[in-house]
């Protein structure tokens, strides 16, 4: 029965062994294609199902085996230190959920960190043996090697996925980041360079027998990782991996005692690899570091200001309210566009937090929630700014000391520096006293975990890459407690040496007496009654058995999430039973983890598309709840603002509700929270112009217009405002940038010739209009916009051809004919005229205008009974007609033949539609005159001099009159 037991236990034992091994394999490799969260949330739900599974053994093994013994190390008060703070800055965070969970795709919460702790004590616990100790590095170079294989076959285009960021001159392979994959990479690549060169570590005269040809497997797998971290083309873990890396080769170096000319191959293989990627600009790090920081990569920068008018630079307009901070003289060094440039004031804003939060920060994890608003106190995007607004949303703070400062405060830095310290101390005091074997697997380690703490300086760890960092400082202290069993055993059987990764049953928990690696004391099975045990193993199982529940529906509701976003993203025809159902599964993502407010935002979008589309204030009800309900769950959630914001405003918009002053309030809000959101600047600049305060519409414009001045429709609406604004210098300004962002677009042209044109500039404006009548010649409008220029310009030689163009395009408007018609009789063209004006008349026979002018025309070209035959037709067809000129034209016809009567008869016409017509009172004095009705013609004459006192007619004919009055009498 014992012996039964016995083997029960070590199947148990064997158990936790393999699922620690999982841990350092799976979780770097695994990755869920039907998750949203592909990379991140597969990855920490392999890390929490491992670390239960090794929970649910371990609570099993206490329960059964009587004498359980827990190893106890230095780094144990350091690490409860650690672990309290992290706790209770959890409990008290500006968001506890977030803190405890992680924000989204990061996870790096109060939970994944217990995971990490647990893995650790694992190592300690179950890594008792050379055999074992091999077994778990080995496992971690074979992870290492397996992600960089399908990492070299990504970078050579052999990827099943097609992944939508992928970059083939930075690969990522497993981890989705090549940031994360290179900080993985540069972990392991010690590892597998410490086992290749462990033989030459060894005196000759060592009884230990050599695997040289097993070995030289470690020399292919190293270079195999080697070659692919070049591929990540991270400049942060190539710092790390010289930092790291170089000090060990350095050591072993200096402790070689024989086959050094494996050191020798291993170097120079390593620098041919390093030269041949530098070589070649896709994969240089060199070039990366050295291009952004010479003074061509400034020129270059500058240069790009050229393409956004010199001139224009200087002239744009800069808002009074706009705040601007004074930069620090680094960033000032640095190109915009350089990722350092970002870093600075990622920094600068951490600092701000800690400040604010000094004690024990906002809480881990939380940094996404003010990240903006604290930015806003040290960046101001400022007009020469050409690059706008360069940074990404950040929910980490590239850098561990001030990330752990600002989630966590002094206090929690303060634990994970005496965490480390005593770290390092424990091992350094231990390290003299390993064998050469040991030093060197120790050295292998400590150089991995010195690469993500530099790297960890420019960035951050990730789920694998930190669950690593554990596992790596738990192994250093299992060679530490090996080597002291070994050591002891060695002294307890009269100096005797043991067989190399033998150690018996005393090994496990072996009770030190070494200062630093002292051991809780063991307990017999008397003092902990078994009823307790059991009941405490009852209640572990049922809570982890909960946790498990609680994991599983996390990873289930990514997946349904991620289904129901498929859904409605990929159907082309989006039916509403396909609506219905890509709602329901994301509905149900919701329900199964109702704590992440990514999710209900994704929805909110959803139903505020859905109610744009249909108009129906059903779906605006559904938004308004989950926007509330992503409030409720971060009360400073900007993107909860911003949607109550949107819904607001179409309810104002399109069902009339008095809600616009709510939605300039949550945009408002919006933009206090993440004030380098343009989209909220922009909508608040809508809500502006509706209500008729075009100055405030502007402010909110030029600031979207800075966060994103390579956005076309901000530029565009800047300038549409400016122009209504009457400012044409300003409006010049981004119609000109409007051009620059799109030229390949008619419409800008068109519209930078009309701007051009406010500004007195005419022959860019020509040129505008020209150059869009050539990229879309079929459109009339760019047409008619130059010809009304040419008219106003009085170039009349260069109408004729773009008429004929207008007319091509679109025969049947009878304008282009009349206005063809009216160049060529100013051009003294009268056939010509005439034949355009003819087809004006066909196409509108109704229209006086056109009538005038053929007849006109015939006058021109001395033909006065074609000019009264159109005309009287005309009269005859519309009689109620209001067109003067038809009838003074006719009337002018008449008199010249003499025809007084009927020139009477149109001169009444004529006033009649206006009384006010000086033409029409002198051409009827005149008749009245010709047919002696000289009262008549006096009083008419006196009615043209009351219009026009001026006229010289007038008063020369009535002397005429008066003198044929004094005859008459």
């Amino acid at each position: 029965m014992k012996n039964t037991f016995n083997h029960i236990m070590n199947y148990f034992d064997k158990l936790i062994m393999g699922l620690l091994i999982a841990s350092v394999v799976i979780v770097p490799l695994f990755f869920d294609i039907r998750l949203y969260s592909v990379f991140d949330l597969s990855k920490v739900m392999a890390l929490y199902l491992l670390t239960i599974a090794i929970l649910v053994v371990w609570s099993i093994v206490f329960a059964f085996k009587h004498d359980f013994k827990f190893t106890h190390t230095a780094l144990d008060i350091p690490i409860l230190a650690y672990i309290f703070i992290f706790i209770v800055s959890s409990i008290i965070s500006i968001n506890p959920i977030m803190s405890l969970f992680g924000t989204y795709k990061r996870f790096e919460g109060l939970t994944a960190t217990l995971c990490y702790i647990l893995i650790f004590y694992t190592t300690v616990n179950f890594i008792t043996t050379q055999k074992r100790l091999y077994l778990l590095i080995i496992a971690i170079v074979a992870g290492a090697t397996v992600s960089s294989i399908y990492g070299i076959a990504q970078h050579l285009g052999f990827d099943i996925f097609k992944w939508s960021s992928f970059e083939a001159r930075r690969v990522f392979s497993t981890f989705g980041n090549p940031v994360f994959f290179s900080a993985y990479l540069v972990m392991t690549l010690p590892l597998a360079v410490g086992i290749f060169l462990s033989n030459s570590f060894l005196q000759k005269e060592s009884s230990v027998p050599k695997r040289a040809h097993f070995l030289w497997i470690f020399y292919v797998l190293s270079s195999i990782i080697y070659t692919t971290f070049w591929l990540t083309n991270t400049r942060a873990c190539f710092v790390a991996l010289l930092g790291g890396l170089t000090p060990l080769l350095f050591l072993i170096f200096k402790r070689q005692t024989n086959e050094k000319y494996k050191f020798f191959i291993l170097v120079a293989s390593f620098t041919l690899i390093g030269i041949l990627f530098n070589a070649r600009y896709e994969t240089s790090i060199v070039k990366r570091f050295v291009e952004r920081f010479t003074d061509d990569a400034k020129t270059n920068a500058q240069l790009k200001v050229s393409s956004y008018d010199k001139k224009g630079i200087e002239e744009l307009p800069i808002s009074e309210q706009t705040q601007f901070h004074q930069r620090p003289w680094i960033a000032n060094k640095l190109p915009q566009s350089e990722s350092a440039f970002s870093r600075i004031f990622q920094y600068l804003a951490a600092v701000e937090i800690i400040k604010d939060y000094p004690a024990l920060g906002i809480g881990p994890d939380t940094i996404g929630i003010v990240y903006q608003k604290y930015l806003s106190n040290v960046y101001s995007v400022q007009e020469g700014d050409i690059y706008g607004f360069p940074f990404p949303r950040q929910d980490r703070i590239h850098n561990d000391i001030l990330d752990t400062a600002a989630t966590r405060g002094v206090f929690g830095l303060g634990t994970y520096i005496w965490l480390l310290t005593a770290f390092g101390m424990y091992v350094g005091k231990n390290y003299r006293q390993l064998s050469n074997q040991n030093k060197i697997l120790i050295l292998g380690l400590l150089s991995g975990i010195l690469c993500y703490l530099i790297q960890n300086e420019f960035s951050f760890g990730n789920t694998p890459v930190v669950t690593l960092f554990w596992v790596m400082m738990g192994l250093c202290i299992s060679i530490i407690k090996i080597n002291e069993a070994e050591i002891s055993l060695s002294t307890e059987g009269g100096g005797s040496r043991i067989k190399e990764g033998y150690v018996d049953e005393k090994l496990r928990g072996w009770e030190g007496r070494k200062p630093g690696s002292a051991q809780l004391p063991r307990f017999p099975s008397s003092q902990i009654p078994v009823f307790c045990k059991w009941v405490g193993c009852g209640i572990a199982l049922t809570a982890i058995g909960f946790a498990t529940i609680f994991v599983l529906r996390f990873y289930r509701a990514d997946a349904y999430f991620e289904y129901g976003r498929r859904i409605l993203d990929y159907e082309k025809e989006n039916l509403p039973a396909i609506t219905e159902k890509g709602l329901f599964f994301m509905k149900h993502a919701i329900h199964l983890n109702p704590y992440e407010t990514f999710y209900r935002d994704e929805l909110c979008r959803t139903y505020i598309q859905m109610a744009f589309k249909t108009k129906d204030e059903a779906w605006i009800q559904k938004a308004y709840a989950e926007a509330g309900n992503s409030l409720k769950l971060i009360p400073q959630h900007y993107m909860g603002f911003f949607h109550l914001g949107m819904i607001q405003q179409f309810l104002a918009e399109h069902f009339g509700r008095n809600t616009a002053d709510s939605a300039i309030n949550y945009y408002k809000k919006a933009i206090e929270s993440d004030p380098f959101q343009a989209p909220f600047h922009s909508n608040l600049a809508s809500l502006y112009i509706n209500k008729g305060n075009l100055d405030q519409a502007v402010e909110e414009l030029y600031r979207a217009y800075l966060i994103r001045p390579d956005e076309l429709n901000h530029a565009d609406r800047l300038a549409n405002a400016y122009l209504q604004k009457g400012d044409f210098k300003k409006a010049l300004y981004f119609s000109r940038r409007t051009v620059e962002l799109n030229p390949s677009e008619p419409g800008y042209y068109n519209n930078l010739g009309a701007v051009l044109g406010k500004n007195g500039m005419y022959e860019e404006a020509i040129n505008a209009f020209k150059k869009a009548i050539e990229i879309n010649p079929k459109e009339p409008i760019y047409l008619d916009n130059l010809l009304k220029l040419y008219l106003s310009l009085e170039k009349y030689d260069e109408l004729i051809p773009y008429y004929k163009k207008l007319i091509a395009l679109d025969p049947s408007v009878a304008d282009y004919h009349n206005n063809l018609g009216a160049i060529y009789k100013r051009k003294k063209q009268p056939k010509d005229a005439i034949e355009s004006f003819q087809k004006a008349v066909t196409l509108k026979p109704d229209n006086p205008i056109y009538t005038h002018n053929l007849a006109s025309a015939y006058i021109d070209l001395e033909d006065s009974a074609s000019a009264r035959n159109i005309l009287q037709a005309f009269n005859e067809a519309y009689p109620n007609h209001n067109y003067i000129n038809i009838h003074l034209l006719l009337a002018d016809i008449y008199s010249k033949n003499t025809d007084w009567e009927k020139v009477v008869s149109e001169c009444k016409q004529a006033i009649k539609i206006d009384e006010k017509s000086i033409a029409a009172y002198k051409m009827l004095g005149i008749a009245y005159y010709n047919t002696n009705q000289y009262e008549l013609a006096e009083e008419t004459l006196n009615q043209t001099l009351t219009l026009d006192p001026n006229d010289q007619v007038a008063k020369d004919l009535l002397v005429k009159i008066s003198n044929k009055i004094k005859k008459n009498l």
